[in-house]
């Protein structure tokens, strides 16, 4: 039996809608809420493409973090969906934003 992990990213403003999801047959690594999470060039699911890059970045904290796992004919689905709440402060000199 097959596992593939999916990773669901939600924008809590707005409509509180899924903006983006990843699939991978190994698992994500561990995201934590508080944590920065930055679209730097995700493909959106509204159909609008890519709205951001490595140099023009959205900014992102993870709000809460929901789990699911469930059986599929083709094997188990892990599920990770982030709730992310728009940044608007600065980025941190470190990650290049003097």
């Amino acid at each position: 039996m097959a596992t593939r992990y999916l990773l669901e990213l939600c924008d809590t403003s707005g409509k509180h809608k899924p903006i983006a999801a990843f699939e991978s047959d190994t698992p994500f690594h561990t995201v934590l809420v508080g944590e920065r999470f930055d679209d730097i060039g995700w493909n959106r699911l509204d159909g609008v493409g890519i709205i951001a890059s490595l140099d023009r970045p959205m900014r992102y904290t993870v709000h809460s973090i929901k789990h699911l796992v469930y059986s599929e004919a083709e094997g188990l689905t892990v599920k990770y969906c982030l709730n992310l709440t728009p940044f608007e402060g600065p980025s941190s000199p470190v990650w290049g934003n003097e």
